[in-house]
């Protein structure tokens, strides 16, 4: 019998045998919890009501995060992804229940400021807010040695999409994480195990990735990955970093299935305490923590978050001589600025370029956009939240002969900013 091949045979990689047991249990949790379930079931069913986007989020999905956060007693909750705000709720929830952590929420979506904070106000007591920090901004352009700092415990929720999103998680966020207990949670992941996925292609087409899935309506097609089950380009991304570092991605369903299968006295015990609204064996999600584990770990690079080597000016038309403040309008994309550029000098043409903003926001959000040769569309375009400080926005270019001009714009909200330019410059 020919033995299996085991990937990267030739390289043997890290020493798995001193890796030390998970120092959690998801199923664990969610057994010992049940009784503090039932104690916030009333409010749960409130924050439920008030966010009102149950799609994203069920009943058993909220009592499961809700047992990880309170089991797992993080000092931070990173949130990458937020929508309507489902985890944000059960999260803040959870941290007024604990009364130490916080809740780092990052987003570019703005149904939780604009519609869902204010009906959750109306059901829970003011304080409850103090422990959220939501923040309206791209994912790709926080600070996060400033976010998770000197944090002890961080709890991830990764349910963000998409390769760029996978690598800043997986090449960023992880390395910081490897020496502090961390457990990463993923959305939209489902166990072909357990959750009656079928072999068959169905008559549907290959899937293709998210882009693909999104320019053609093919929402059936799915991708299965070893157990993953999913329509997200994270699952390649997991995959990957699994059998570079012989480190098992998790999966709730088998956790929850498997430890409840074990103990059917358990089993019938949630059933009665929680009944079919807060208890399910099926979770649809995933998590991976190297918690335990013996490194070396290998990690990937994170496009246009590396230390750029070289710069150039870039020639503005019309000029405008830096730092330059400029006020938008009170109305939605409302356009303040739109400038043609050029590098000043030559630069390499096989490099990878971007152009590199360097902006202070006072006010309203902005963005920072790219138009196509053409003009008609945005090609790249950044959100940009206030802060005190100035940030850099990175938009890449994709060709430094044809491209159109570069536009400082209002966002969605219609609410007047101050934007201070102190750099634009080309880099790579």
């Amino acid at each position: 019998m020919i033995a299996p091949v085991k990937p990267f045979a030739k390289d043997p990689g890290r020493d798995v045998t001193r890796d030390r047991p998970a120092p959690f249990d998801l199923a664990q949790f969610y057994y010992d919890q049940r009784f503090r379930i039932v104690d916030d079931a009333a409010a749960l069913r409130k924050l439920i009501a008030a966010v009102n986007w149950s799609n994203d989020l069920a009943s058993p999905q909220w009592a499961q995060w809700y047992s990880v956060a309170l089991g797992f007693e993080p000092d931070l909750i990173l949130e990458l992804g937020r929508g309507y705000g489902n985890s944000t709720a059960l999260f803040a929830q959870a941290a007024s229940r604990l009364g130490r952590t916080k809740i780092v929420s990052l987003c570019l979506s703005g149904e939780w400021t604009s519609l869902v904070a204010a009906r959750i106000a109306r059901v829970v007591d003011p304080a409850w807010f103090g422990s959220v920090d939501a923040r309206r901004t791209d994912i790709l352009a926080a600070d996060y040695a400033a976010i998770l700092a000197d944090h002890q415990r961080v709890l991830v929720l990764w349910d963000a999409h998409g390769f760029e999103i996978a690598e800043l998680v997986l090449g960023e966020i992880l390395p910081r994480l490897v020496d502090r207990p961390h457990l990463v949670l993923m959305h939209d992941i489902s166990d072909n195990r357990y959750a009656g996925v079928s072999r068959s292609y169905q008559g549907l087409p290959l899937w293709k990735g998210s882009k693909w899935q999104q320019r053609t309506g093919a929402w059936n097609s799915r991708v299965n990955i070893g157990w993953m089950n999913s329509i997200q380009d994270q699952v390649i991304a997991l995959a990957d970093f699994s059998a570079r570092n012989d480190v098992e991605i998790g999966s709730a369903d088998h956790e929850y299935t498997q430890f409840f299968a074990r103990d059917p006295a358990k089993t019938s015990e949630m059933h009665d305490v929680l009944g079919d609204e807060f208890f399910s064996v099926i979770g649809h999600w995933a998590f991976l923590s190297l918690s335990g584990r013996n490194g070396p770990f290998h990690f990937p690079a994170v496009s246009g978050r590396r230390p750029f080597s070289d710069r150039c000016d870039l020639v503005l038309e019309p000029a405008r001589p830096l730092p330059t403040t400029l006020i938008t309008d009170a109305k939605p994309w409302a356009y303040a600025a739109t400038l043609a550029w050029c590098p000043a000098a030559d630069v390499p043409s096989d490099a990878e370029h971007w152009i590199r903003c360097r902006v202070k926001v006072d006010g309203g959000l902005i963005g920072v956009s790219l138009l196509s040769p053409d003009e008609k569309v945005f090609v790249e375009s950044k959100l940009v939240s206030p802060s005190a400080e100035a940030v850099d926005v990175l938009l890449p270019v994709a060709d430094l002969t044809r491209h159109g001009r570069l536009v400082i714009h209002n966002w969605d909200e219609g609410e007047s900013a101050r934007v201070r330019i102190e750099d634009l410059s080309l880099v790579w």
